[in-house]
């Protein structure tokens, strides 16, 4: 499931959501309004969250490997999944990461591909956990 489509959820369990991405603040606003992102879209294109958190350039095979092609297919079939031109460093992988208020990382999950996203139900139950 979509992390947009699961926005309820992490809303009751106290999240805010935060996407980070490598684009100008006008392309990351232009996307979060075409894609219908109800949380936050921030951005850094120098990626300096990017190298502090470990998320590392894929290589060939880890962006479009035939691992992606299902993935890539699929949500190519959603309007507001669609890939559209490539403006940014494509070889860029991404990550999922839970900080708790004191600025523990409590979770963190380094994509290893393209298409490598945790599963929101397991990022929630990351986030009803106890952290005591």
């Amino acid at each position: 499931m979509q992390l947009r489509d699961d926005r309820e959820p992490f809303e009751r369990a106290g999240a805010r959501v935060v996407l980070v991405g490598i684009g100008t603040p006008e392309r990351a606003r232009a996307f979060c309004e075409r894609r219908s992102i109800a949380f936050d879209c921030m951005t850094d294109p120098s990626r300096r969250a990017h190298r502090a958190y470990g998320l590392r350039r894929g290589t060939a095979w880890e962006v479009v490997g035939p691992g992606n092609w299902l993935p890539f297919a699929r949500d190519s079939l959603r309007r507001e999944t669609r890939q559209g031109r490539i403006r940014e460093d494509p070889m860029q992988l991404p990550g999922t990461f839970v900080i708790d208020t004191s600025g523990v990382v409590r979770y963190a999950h380094r994509n290893r591909t393209a298409s490598d996203n945790p599963p929101n139900e397991e990022i929630l139950r990351v986030l009803a956990a106890d952290p005591s």
